[in-house]
């Protein structure tokens, strides 16, 4: 479980708007911002979405199963976008923070291994991502739509 704490401004006092576990999915959905909520919204009120909206962003924390259950669970049930070896892109930059691993990026032309703490610039290229080994591994991303608003 990922506690997630946001906070708000009531009568020009701020204090804490919500305490407790975030949304969790194939992700733990922490934020999501939209150009009419700027300041955003609840994950589980906004429509589910591997993107973020129009000129917005989510938050979240990914979860990367072992790459052959990866495959296996695209192999089982198409994700729109994802091809079945996990390649995609999106119409985003990801702001990508490594807490677990190693964990592999894959991309057209070559890889690169990345370790705890590694950053990761994600411009809207097709990658995928490889988790090599037994246990799951956890991806801090911030994805930032490359698409504007209307």
């Amino acid at each position: 479980m990922v506690r997630r704490v946001v906070t708000e401004v009531i009568d020009g006092r701020s204090r804490v708007a919500v305490d407790g576990a975030a949304p969790a999915g194939w992700c733990d959905e922490l934020w999501v911002t939209t150009p009419a909520a700027p300041y955003g919204t609840d994950p589980a009120d906004a429509a589910p979405s591997l993107e973020p909206p129009a000129g917005g962003t989510r938050f979240r924390i990914a979860t990367l199963p072992p790459d052959a259950v990866m495959r296996a669970a695209l192999a089982e049930q198409a994700t729109e976008g994802v091809d079945a070896a996990g390649f995609h892109a999106t119409k985003t930059v990801d702001y990508v923070y490594i807490l677990d691993g190693p964990v592999e990026l894959e991309l057209d032309d070559g890889s690169v291994l990345l370790q705890p703490g590694d950053c990761v610039v994600q411009r809207g290229t097709k990658h995928a991502w490889r988790n090599r080994n037994e246990t799951p591994i956890r991806l801090l991303t911030v994805m930032v739509s490359a698409v504007p608003n209307g």
